[in-house]
């Protein structure tokens, strides 16, 4: 038995030998990341690339920079999930607003994460959440928030002042006076 247990011995430490920089190896390739940190410069090109999409209302194109699981906050309405629920909700905004075009404003990079502010003119033609199309044509601002890995979105917020689009539509009174008389 003694010569069985140094035989096995040695087989374990003849794997352990061979193994081991496989293992290193390995534990390497797991420590490394897969896509490069992005750079200022990355971002911005990065943001280009989603603005021109979003400015010839090219929802295949937008799509394709989400992951198939992404979710879109949109700040507004209801949340998407995946990419064919964010494709919808893009083509019903394209819809009613046929004509949109974004400017991008100002582009800020912290880690992962992408941010952007911007500018957009458009016309409101049909309705769209309950708000009736008016022909008006209206300018807002807003921000969007993407969680980025390896060139696709994971996760997007979308806050923009809708409000301020709906008053100057004339769908919401600019101003409200005051009562005068203190509540009792």
């Amino acid at each position: 038995m003694p010569r069985f247990m140094s035989r096995l011995f040695g087989l374990a430490l003849l794997l352990a030998v061979v193994a081991s920089p496989m293992m290193a190896r390995a534990t390497l390739a797991q420590d490394a990341t897969p896509c490069p940190a992005l750079t200022e410069e990355d971002a911005t090109a990065w943001v280009a690339t989603q603005f021109a999409a979003w400015n010839a209302h090219d929802t295949d194109q937008l799509t394709a920079l989400y992951a198939p699981d992404a979710i879109y906050h949109w700040g507004i309405g209801v949340d998407a999930q995946g990419t064919d629920e964010i494709g919808a909700s893009l083509n019903a905004f394209f819809a009613a607003f046929p004509g949109v075009h974004g400017t991008i404003e100002q582009v800020w990079l912290a880690g992962d994460t992408i941010i952007v502010r911007y500018i957009a003119i458009g016309v409101q033609e049909t309705d769209y959440m309950g708000v009736p199309a008016s022909q008006t044509t209206v300018t807002w601002t807003g921000i969007n928030i993407y969680q980025v890995d390896c060139g696709v979105i994971v996760e997007q917020w979308g806050e923009a002042d809708h409000f301020g689009r709906i008053q100057q539509q004339s769908a919401i009174p600019v101003g409200v006076e005051a009562d005068a008389t203190p509540a009792a």
